[in-house]
């Protein structure tokens, strides 16, 4: 039945986004409708089709592609002429002030390290379940140290996407460093859950479960929509006190 409430409060929240106007206007309205189509027929089939056995690699699967829409929204939003205004209703309401956009300027790159690493940790998890992947562990030379520069070069090449000569909407030098973090944030997913054995891909989904949650709640940061804060949050909580309760 949680899950069955669930369904129906996130269905409410984007049916009552959806027909705000001051969220959704214009042919935004149309084209949210034709979006959400096939992801609601993909749900549906992938949930109908798959075996009982098969329900952790979907529930995998699911997570990573939260992740991963995080991260596109990010990109987007960078990309976005209006990303620095508070843009309701179609029309720009105020300027946001540098310290609006320097929270904005770090909920976006955490959304795209976040959502990355969670997408492709969850794609290797769901192989690994499948048996695609070897489910030993796999851990690659000098793991620490490449993971302390993984996050060393993130933290510089996302500041400078907003620093150096780079601002917002810059589609030079300044998306180049945005999708150099992308690639790098889904290295080190990649690297994170294949050093994790098959026995305990159940608790790495879990573990990724709630890193799709706070990928979606910094993207409501990003989008100034406290909506997506407030559900990121919850899905992030509850997915580390699940972690930490499978791991006793």
């Amino acid at each position: 039945m949680g899950m069955m409430y669930g369904v129906f409060g996130m269905t409410c929240l984007i049916v009552g986004y959806w027909v705000d106007n001051s969220y959704t206007w214009g042919s935004g309205v149309w084209l949210v409708a034709a979006s959400m189509g096939p992801g609601i027929i993909f749900g549906l089939w992938s949930a109908v089709s798959v075996e009982i056995t098969g329900l952790p690699e979907l529930v995998g699967a699911y997570n990573g592609f939260g992740g991963l829409a995080a991260a596109l929204e990010a990109i987007g939003l960078y990309l976005d002429p209006n990303a620095t205004y508070l843009v309701r209703g179609g029309q720009k309401i105020v300027m946001l002030n540098n310290a609006m956009l320097w929270v904005q300027a770090i909920a976006l790159i955490l959304s795209i390290v976040i959502g990355m690493m969670t997408f492709t940790g969850s794609m290797v998890a769901c192989l690994k379940l499948h048996g695609t992947i070897a489910s030993k562990p796999r851990i690659i030379p000098f793991r620490w140290g490449t993971t302390v520069l993984l996050f060393i070069a993130m933290a510089v090449f996302g500041s400078l996407s907003f620093c150096g000569g780079q601002t917002w909407n810059d589609r030079g030098l300044g998306i180049t460093f945005i999708m150099i973090v992308t690639v790098l944030a889904g290295i080190y997913g990649i690297i994170a859950v294949m050093a994790i054995g098959g026995g305990d891909m159940p608790v790495s989904i879990s573990f990724l479960n709630s890193l799709s949650g706070f990928s979606t709640s910094f993207a409501g940061f990003m989008l100034s929509n406290k909506a997506l804060v407030v559900s990121g949050a919850f899905v992030g909580c509850s997915g580390i006190i699940l972690t930490l309760v499978m791991c006793m």
